[in-house]
């Protein structure tokens, strides 16, 4: 019970969509029973299980869109043969709601998601389903009224999923606006790491030219230096031509805040001490690690903890780990008191969008969600060895 109160916290659109087709099937097999035929039974159960077909992993919504539709389209041509070859008169009960259901369905979800050709053609073929269907089940049964309702709900259908559309545009551009602003701020600061190198080649380099004068045996040592800064510096040039190019996997971060500021940061969002709790390695906080990995896991547990004041109003528990395994740098950030959101819920927020580019420029990988009832986490494990 408890599983399946989850896998229904976890799918709401799935579970709304199969609650409205049960209830409309319902009314289908009643018309069907009452009337004997069973072509529109068969359309109420076929098109929908096509229509569902398209929330399994790797599915095609174009190649689905196009079977639902197709389907539907040949059973109305079946009971339109069948009529003129018999001169029999079908009942209103032969256009199938839960069969509309879907096609309006389809319509949404192709408008949506998919290219613009395609959506339209497929567009155009639901409104010869839905709004031709009553027409060819039901010529002599006042099918002009049925016919005007079933242009309305597919007209319903195109302005939700235009709407969503247009959404989705907006979201997606937002969210490329936020990773530009980011890749710019990281070249800004490699600017900063890049000018430290350069510096130090040139110390380095006025060093080697007293050694050579007044101990030519430690020159190798002093040459050893310049190529050591050198190769720095190039490794910061290739991650900011990386970043300016829009390669998620280049980049790097100045180290702007250090680990031992992740506690100043957390008594800061906790003063009292009762709902945080903070862990780790011993020491972590003086370790040595690569340019930006620092100031990066900071920026994530403060972008995260931010998260929590919006988010979770009745957070009771919050825990912050940061640790160092398998020469990776980890940060977790896991509170409960998460109130249920609408489809995409949390994940809507830009602020991860951003702290994800900044985790992907150290090569690494951030994920975030929820990860048990009214609980969200946010995980990050950062390469060490790749970062430097």
């Amino acid at each position: 019970m408890i599983r399946l109160l989850r896998w229904t916290r976890q799918h709401p659109g799935l579970v709304a969509e199969l609650a409205a087709y049960g209830f409309w099937l319902l009314v289908d097999l009643v018309l069907s029973v009452e009337s004997g035929v069973v072509e529109p039974l068969v359309a109420a159960v076929a098109v929908p299980l096509v229509v569902l077909l398209r929330r399994r992993p790797g599915a095609r919504l174009v190649s689905t869109a196009a079977i639902a539709i197709g389907l539907s389209v040949a059973i109305s041509l079946i009971m339109a043969v069948r009529q003129a070859a018999f001169a029999t008169t079908t009942p209103v009960s032969a256009l199938s709601l839960t069969e509309q259901l879907a096609l309006a369905i389809v319509v949404v979800a192709v408008l949506r998601q998919c290219p613009l050709r395609p959506a339209l053609l497929l567009t155009a073929a639901a409104a010869l389903a839905i709004v031709g269907s009553p027409i060819m089940r039901m010529p002599e049964s006042g099918s002009s009224g049925f016919g005007l309702l079933s242009a309305l709900g597919w007209g319903g259908a195109v302005a939700i999923g235009l709407v969503l559309r247009e959404i989705d545009t907006r979201r997606r551009a937002a969210v490329e606006d936020i990773r530009s602003a980011e890749r710019m701020e990281l070249a800004r600061e490699l600017h900063d790491v890049v000018a430290h190198h350069v510096t130090g080649i040139v110390v380095a380099a006025q060093a080697a030219a007293v050694v050579a004068r007044t101990s030519p045996d430690d020159v190798d040592r002093a040459l050893a230096a310049i190529e050591t800064a050198g190769s720095d510096a190039l490794t910061a040039m290739r991650r900011m031509v990386g970043v300016l190019r829009g390669q998620d996997m280049e980049g790097a971060r100045t180290p702007g805040a250090e680990l031992a500021e992740v506690r100043t940061l957390v008594h800061r969002f906790d003063p009292e001490a009762r709902l945080v709790r903070l862990t780790g390695d011993p020491g972590l906080e003086h370790a040595v690690l690569p340019p930006g990995v620092a100031a990066t896991a900071f920026r994530v547990v403060q972008e995260a903890l931010t998260n929590v004041r919006r988010h979770a109003p009745h957070v009771a528990a919050v825990e912050v780990d940061v640790r160092i395994r398998e020469e990776a740098l980890l940060v977790s950030v896991r509170n409960d008191g998460v109130t249920p959101a609408p489809v995409g819920g949390r994940s809507g927020g830009f602020g991860l969008v951003g702290m994800s580019e900044r985790v992907a420029a150290l090569d690494g990988t951030l994920t975030a969600g929820p990860t048990a009832p009214g609980v969200w986490t946010v995980s990050v494990r950062i390469p060490l060895r790749g970062s430097r």
